[in-house]
């Protein structure tokens, strides 16, 4: 009697052990995001709907890797996206993972509904997104942008204020001020 209790308290503790492990390891590997409406320079964006001052393409992936919602499907790029040569080079493939969808003409209106940061946590690596809708041709597209990168030397540096920014299509000009945007959360 006593065996078969010190072996149910044996089993126990290591399905506890190893369901304890697994759960480390999901919340370690996840992608964790951040909403970012109250931080600048997406603050002033939310709920706006911006002119595009460039041509535009919205792209879809065919394996959804780099698509950070489903809700959101399309990516939104521009030539001076730092993304726009890797599309430009995936057209050239035999079977290119990006396939572009439809081009914007300067004027388009795009309507920004919220922005999320995601970090990926295998590679810890931060990608911030706006996400919202461009009503064209009597067709309505959900897209995502992702705009800004972290300079890692200040990053490194422990400068809060790290985040730059490329010159957004709505923008008529590159913003050049660092910003300060939260680290993802888990949940």
């Amino acid at each position: 009697m006593k065996k078969n209790k010190t072996m149910s308290i044996l089993v126990l503790i290591i399905v506890g052990g190893i369901s304890f492990f697994v759960f480390m390891l999901y919340a370690a590997i996840k992608t964790k995001s951040t909403n970012l409406k109250g931080y600048e320079p997406y603050k002033e964006l939310m709920g706006k709907t911006v002119v595009l001052q460039y041509r535009t393409t919205l792209f879809e992936e065919k394996i959804k890797i780099m698509t950070p919602n489903d809700e959101y499907p399309y990516l939104l790029l521009d030539e001076r996206h730092p993304e726009w040569q890797y599309a430009e080079d995936n057209k050239k493939l035999p079977e290119p993972d990006l396939i572009e969808i439809i081009s914007f003409p300067v004027g388009t209106k795009f309507t920004i509904e919220k922005a999320t940061q995601y970090t990926n946590g295998v590679s810890g690596m931060s990608s911030p997104s706006v996400f919202g809708t461009i009503n064209s041709g009597g067709k309505e597209y959900k897209v995502f942008y992702r705009w800004g990168k972290m300079d890692i030397s200040k990053y490194f540096d422990k400068i809060k204020k790290c985040w730059k920014f490329h010159q957004a299509p709505w923008q008529i000009k590159q913003d050049t001020t660092f910003y300060a945007l939260p680290e993802a959360k888990m949940w």
